[in-house]
């Protein structure tokens, strides 16, 4: 597939450029251009709301929910500042992308072992910074019907842990535009809606049960999709 081509080049690209000397300004430009030339690729039609709610400047957890691959292009995309990710494990395998995503500063958690993850929450809650918000998919992984399921605690903790704001994203269309057993994208309208952000000291002061029901619930009027 063509896309699959267009991000092997694209890997080795931002590699190369960050061996000579680019900085995270231009990983980011040069990741902003591989999500655009997938969009047109993939027949998408982006759109973006509750921009004016977007939290900037300051540390802040997202959380999405998470239908396709065709997310985490679209939230490179419609997002104000390019977010790093807490993502699986399993990601650390895959050859060049594995070694652009830990050049840009994403996290690899291991779902499967509590300890190792309990590590990783902590030791990325002390380096999440102001202009560079954590995006998680705490559903863990995508999901296979137009719903939103279950919530991981992980991302909690973490804003907890860092002091950080919480801010909701809904994502709706992505899971039409391509279907989990689809071998490639079918195109169509994705919309990205962004919530009002809690603010730090009420990450702080909600219980953790309560914060991961409220912003599950968030998520899912964000995306227009019933509760699993």
């Amino acid at each position: 597939m063509a896309s699959y081509a267009w991000t092997g080049w694209s890997c080795v690209a931002a590699l190369g450029r960050h061996a000579m000397g680019g900085d995270a300004t231009d990983l980011a430009r040069h990741t902003r251009r591989w999500a655009r030339r997938l969009e047109r690729m993939w027949r998408l039609e982006l759109s973006v709301e509750g921009l004016e709610h977007y939290r900037e400047g300051t540390p802040t957890v997202l959380v999405a929910n998470h239908q396709s691959y065709i997310d985490v292009v679209a939230l490179f995309l419609v997002l104000p500042e390019m977010p790093v990710f807490l993502a699986k494990r399993e990601l650390s395998r895959v050859p060049l992308f594995s070694r652009v995503m830990r050049t840009r500063g994403d996290v690899f958690i291991d779902r499967q072992r509590h300890d190792a993850a309990a590590t990783t929450i902590d030791r990325t809650a002390r380096i999440l910074k102001p202009g560079s918000p954590l995006l998680v998919f705490p559903e863990g992984t995508r999901t296979r019907e137009p719903r939103i399921g279950p919530f991981k605690k992980g991302a909690f903790h973490l804003a907890k842990q860092a002091h950080a704001a919480l801010q909701p994203i809904g994502i709706h269309g992505s899971l039409e535009a391509w279907p989990r057993e689809a071998p490639a994208p079918r195109g169509g309208p994705v919309r990205v809606s962004i919530g009002p952000a809690l603010s730090a000291e009420t990450v702080q002061a909600m219980p953790i049960e309560e914060l991961v029901a409220r912003a599950r619930a968030d998520v899912a009027q964000l995306a227009s999709l019933p509760l699993a």
